[in-house]
């Protein structure tokens, strides 16, 4: 059975909708946790795949976070192997700099729901083919990130630029939030109301959001997830 390495780097940064379209194709995951000290494989021999999840954590805070270089490595790896990569916010972030772009805070923080629009060429693009040409995302980042040389934007929001990129034929970055469900943005929630009142965010509001938007987003997160998983 194929099966994938996911990378997680805290206690509700979950592969949510990723990890029930990966068991619906028959697709096994793996989660290993280095921010609880879990040790990272030293490669991706046993795996037909990697995907990086979101997280606090900087991609540029490798002295503080020393594993995250280390899953650098993976992803470097991934590349030279041409195994399919599916980076989540933060795991788009360490693909960029992994890949060689600089990643930085932005000018303020993205948090809530908010309009994906696919560049043209993404019509192109296998993942993304049919798919609307807007759409509503769950954004939770401070950070954003240049694209890597030979890297191509797909998608942009009002407040960011590079929200999805595509490196080679497998390697996929979205910096916004598609394997969320409501259940796991709830988990978010609790005890972030300092984070929320920094990005200007009411938490009761995006309650209501979440309930509204996330749902009918399911059958998006379905249909891409399930494409990636087809690289493998």
């Amino acid at each position: 059975m194929k099966k994938i390495l996911f990378i997680q780097h805290g206690e509700t940064d979950k592969p949510g909708l990723l990890e029930e379209s990966l068991s619906g194709g028959g697709i096994g995951i793996q989660i290993v946790h280095p921010y609880l000290g879990e040790p990272l494989p030293p490669t991706l021999e046993a795996f037909s795949g990697l995907a990086v999840g979101g997280g606090g954590q900087g991609a540029y805070e490798v002295k503080k976070y020393p594993y995250l270089s280390k899953e650098c490595d993976l992803i470097r790896d991934a590349a030279h192997e041409g195994k399919p990569v599916l980076g989540l916010c933060l795991g788009a972030q360490l693909m960029a700099s992994a890949l060689g772009a600089p990643v930085r805070p932005g000018p303020r923080r993205e948090v809530g729901f908010f309009p994906i629009t696919l560049d043209p060429i993404a019509k192109y693009d296998p993942l993304l083919c049919d798919l609307p040409t807007d759409f509503v995302a769950t954004h939770w980042h401070g950070d954003i990130f240049d694209l890597p040389a030979a890297g191509m934007r797909l998608a942009s929001s009002a407040m960011t630029q590079n929200q999805l990129f595509r490196y080679g034929c497998g390697l996929y970055g979205l910096q916004f939030h598609l394997e969320m469900t409501p259940q796991i943005f709830e988990e978010m929630l609790v005890g972030s109301d300092a984070y929320l009142a920094e990005a200007g965010a009411d938490p009761e509001q995006l309650r209501q959001d979440a309930w509204r938007f996330l749902p009918p987003l399911r059958e998006t997160a379905e249909l891409v997830f399930s494409r990636w998983a087809a690289m493998l």
